[in-house]
Formats: structure tokens, C-alpha cells, sequence
């Protein structure tokens, strides 16, 4: 379920209807989680909570309904995950990472498979469809002023400006884009161009919000907010000076099961 909970701040706080979209969706998690006999949850929060100035109201609601302790992850670990989730399924030495959330972006630098560098903008699909005003029907002027916005936002990273490696996407607006790649281009390809990317968020700012649900690929929980999305992978390739932008299945959740495998197995060796 895509939660949006961005859209439930207010003056820095998550409302208490936020609140309870929280709670009311973790309860339907935990109803699947007896069907399938599973009784161990652990639970990360992210941009929506860790920017909340009732973070810890939040969090005391949540175990006192559910009886789940969530875990906030910070900048920094919310980069890492992403980074450490997806480094073994690539064959790439040097590169960058970039999760588009509903609030917040996480970009990494990798080097000789290292992480290097890391930054959270504070802003996501869904923030940035709302900061923009983007409603039924995108304007050539919105798309100007949102770039404009994003290559400022970038190009206050040094180690970002023409650096020239291959940028890798995670996180469902990315495997939003590349299906909607696949499906138009009939192909397994996971690697898209500049103008691969131009391409689409071009027929897509065409088309009004309803119209979009004929791209083949496009997810229907994702049609509103899929252009500010694309439109900061976009952003970044012309920042970045790079000719390849590949979307990767792996998430945060991925590198944060990783994590707690490594420590098994090491707890187990010492054992």
C-alpha cells in the first residue's frame, strides 16, 4: 500500500489522520503475517517520520496499537540500505544511487564498489508533485521550473557534477520507469539512454492524469506523481553527464536484510 504520509504533514508535524493510516495499515499487515504464521516484524520508518516534529508520539502510538517497534532510520542509513541492497546485483565498479521516495531522495557514490559519498534531499515524488502544483495536466512551464529546481539542487553536490558514471535507480519509481521502457520497446533491457527517458516523460506530460493509464507499464497507484519522478532521474543524468541510467528491482529492504544475514552468519561462526 502506498501510504503517501507526506501528504499528512503539516507544519512539520504528521497529522494524527497520518497517524492512524499508519496504524490501520500495519494491523492489515499483521492480519497477513497470522495467515502465513509469521510473529516477528521488524519495522523501518523513514522521511515522513524521521521529519516529524511528533516523531516520538508517532512512534508510541504505533507500539501501543500494534505492539511494533519501528526503527527510524537516518539520512545516512536510509543511503546505505539502498547502496548496500543493490551492489551485489550489479556488475559496476563506479557508479551512483538514487531512491526516489514520497519525501525524500537518497543519492550515493560508489567507487571501486565502495560507498564514497551520500546525500537525503528533502523531497520526493510526492512533495515535488505537490510543491509544483502538478494536477490533471503537467505545463511545459511546470517542467521548466522543476528542473530548474532539481539542477540546483544537484549541482550544490560537487561530487556529483561530471562525474560520468552510470546512474542506478531503485525503488518503485524507477521500476515504474523501466517497465514502461519494456513494454514500449518490447525488451528485457534494463539500461535506458537520455533520450530513452526524454522520450517518455514527454508523452507522458502529454497526456492528462486519467490518459496515462493507457502507458502500458505505468502502475495506477503511480500516474499522478510518475513525472516529478522521471523528471529527477532526467535531471540527474544531465548533472551527472552520464549516458546510462539502469533501474534495479532491489530496495533499502533488501540491503537491511542483507545487514542482518551478514550478522547471523558472523554470530553463527563465533558460535
Amino acid at each position: 500500500m502506498a501510504a503517501r504520509l507526506i501528504n499528512y504533514m503539516k507544519d512539520g508535524e504528521l497529522s494524527e489522520e497520518g497517524i492512524r493510516l499508519i496504524i490501520s495499515t500495519l494491523k492489515d499487515f499483521h492480519d497477513v503475517m497470522k495467515t502465513f504464521d509469521i510473529y516477528e516484524v521488524i519495522g523501518f520508518a523513514t522521511a515522513a517520520i524521521r521529519q516529524s516534529s511528533n516523531r516520538e508520539e508517532i512512534l508510541s502510538e504505533i507500539k501501543k496499537e500494534t505492539d511494533i517497534s519501528m526503527k527510524v532510520l537516518s539520512e545516512y542509513e536510509e543511503a546505505y540500505y539502498g547502496y548496500l541492497g543493490v551492489i551485489d546485483s550489479i556488475d559496476l565498479n563506479d557508479g551512483i544511487t538514487i531512491d526516489i521516495g514520497g519525501g525524500s531522495t537518497e543519492i550515493t557514490l560508489f567507487h571501486k564498489r565502495n560507498l564514497v559519498e551520500y546525500y537525503s534531499f528533502p523531497f520526493g515524488a510526492v512533495s515535488l508533485n505537490s510543491k509544483f502544483n502538478f494536477g490533471d495536466q503537467v505545463t511545459t512551464k511546470q517542467l521548466a521550473e522543476l528542473r530548474a529546481y532539481l539542477l540546483a539542487q544537484f549541482q550544490s553536490l560537487p561530487w556529483l557534477r561530471n562525474v560520468h558514471y552510470p546512474i542506478i535507480g531503485i525503488g518503485g519509481t524507477a521500476r515504474n520507469l523501466g517497465r514502461i521502457y519494456q513494454k514500449a520497446q518490447d525488451t528485457n533491457e534494463y539500461t535506458l539512454t537520455f533520450d530513452d527517458i526524454n522520450k517518455i516523460i514527454l508523452e507522458l506530460s502529454s497526456l492528462s492524469v486519467e490518459e496515462r493509464t493507457k502507458i502500458k507499464g505505468l502502475s495506477k497507484k503511480r500516474k499522478d506523481i510518475i513525472i516529478p519522478g522521471i523528471m529527477t532521474f532526467l535531471t540527474l543524468m544531465e548533472v551527472v553527464q552520464t549516458p546510462h541510467f539502469i533501474f534495479n528491482d532491489r530496495s533499502i529492504r533488501d540491503g537491511i536484510l542483507k545487514e542482518r544475514l551478514n550478522v547471523a552468519c558472523d554470530e553463527h561462526k563465533i558460535g
